[in-house]
């Protein structure tokens, strides 16, 4: 299903706010109109999008800079299958259905504003969530609905939370390979790499390895299905059994809550 995310922050800030009043979605590319063929580089692939949106339809979360007094107010909606363009002021606009406003700041919905454009898909990040929440069906409570990033956040948790680590430190500033720098009550240091990808587990291990010292503990976090590509030196911990240890616990299934919650604004 196609989910896709826009930021709205044209020069003229009452266009941007008639926008989200009139719950639409807009491109500001020259102003050309709906045909692919009169733009060309990013515009082009941005009109592409916008067709395709309107042909098969899409879960869309917009983001219109200034028109609310709360700057990580977002829209989400949905763009209905066979939807006309609108113009306003020459901009193509898509109008939004099944709209209301959500706040970004306490959600995973500020994992997907847009990267280096305007506009882009966001499946990857939103991984059928934002779908879900616009349509109003259930998201499966699993480590398949997190973000990857919240997945890095529950591995640290879990750390702590199962005694593995004293203190934590992100490591990847400093080291290419590893997500995850801690300290352990032995006082032994523990590297920490995490994918929630199978077909990424035996590469990041072996490079993993290669940090390898006697002082150290070295563990992976990946998907049950990839355990045999950990080779012997690395502590291997299924993403799926870290969910679900910390789930039982208050403070993990609070955590894990805050993570799989959209509040309204």
């Amino acid at each position: 299903m196609l989910e896709v995310t826009i930021t709205h922050n044209l020069a003229d800030t009452a266009e941007v706010s008639e926008l989200f009043a009139r719950r639409l979605i807009a491109l500001d590319w020259d102003r050309k109109g709906p045909d692919p063929e009169a733009y060309t580089g990013r515009a082009n692939t941005d009109v592409k999008l916008f067709h395709k949106m309107k042909t098969k339809g899409a879960a869309v979360i917009a983001a219109y800079k200034g028109a609310t007094g709360n700057r990580s107010d977002r829209v989400v909606g949905w763009i209905d299958s066979g939807a006309e363009f609108v113009r306003v002021n020459g901009l193509l606009c898509l109008p939004l259905s099944k709209a209301r406003i959500v706040d970004s700041s306490i959600s995973y919905l500020g994992n997907l504003a847009p990267r280096a454009c305007t506009v882009q898909s966001c499946h990857k990040r939103a991984i059928g969530r934002l779908a879900s929440l616009v349509l109003g069906t259930e998201t499966p409570r699993s480590v398949w609905s997190l973000h990857h990033l919240d997945v890095e956040w529950l591995v640290t948790n879990f750390l702590f939370s199962n005694g593995l680590c004293a203190s934590v430190w992100s490591g990847g500033r400093s080291y290419e390979n590893i997500d995850h720098a801690g300290y352990a009550s032995t006082g032994r240091e523990v590297l920490v790499q995490t994918t929630v990808s199978a077909g990424f587990v035996g590469k990041k291990a072996a490079q993993l390895l290669e940090l390898q010292s006697p002082s150290r503990d070295l563990l992976m976090f990946g998907p049950e299905s990839a355990r045999k590509q950990c080779p012997p030196g690395i502590g291997y911990h299924s993403i799926e059994d870290a969910f679900t240890t910390m789930d039982t616990k208050r403070e993990g299934h609070w955590l894990i809550d805050r993570m799989l919650a959209v509040a309204a604004s």
